[in-house]
Parts: structure tokens; C-alpha cells; sequence
């Protein structure tokens, strides 16, 4: 079973990361999945996954203090 789902917005381009079970959590209330940066609710599923590493291979990303910085 996959636990993290990658959506890309159709609008703005960006891609976020969620885990399954606030998906599911949030279609059980009836609520929609839209995007945390601009709020759009035209989104894709990029790809599934079962580990949060496994979605970000295909990235570089640098830690900076607390925080983790993508470089490409």
C-alpha cells in the first residue's frame, strides 16, 4: 500500500506531498485537496509512493540548518 502521494498543480506548476491518510481522512468529510501554495483546486497525481525518500530521488535537496533546501 502506498502512504505518500505526490499532486502537482495544473495552475502554478508546483508539486507538495501528502500522506495517504489525510487524504483519505479529508474525502471521507467530504472536503477537496487543493494546493497549499495558491489554493488552486486544479490538481494531478504525480505518483504514489511507499516511503517519503522514494518521492524524493528524483530531486536534489541540501539541509540547511532545520531546514531541507531543493537544489534541482
Amino acid at each position: 500500500m502506498k502512504e505518500y502521494i505526490i499532486y502537482k498543480c495544473k495552475i502554478c506548476g508546483c508539486e507538495f506531498i501528502l500522506p495517504k491518510q489525510y487524504v483519505k481522512a479529508n474525502e471521507d468529510k467530504g472536503n477537496y485537496i487543493s494546493c497549499p501554495y495558491r489554493g488552486h483546486k486544479n490538481i494531478t497525481v504525480v505518483g504514489a509512493y511507499d516511503s517519503i525518500k522514494e518521492c524524493m530521488d528524483h530531486r536534489t535537496y541540501v539541509r540547511e540548518g532545520r531546514r531541507i533546501r531543493q537544489i534541482k
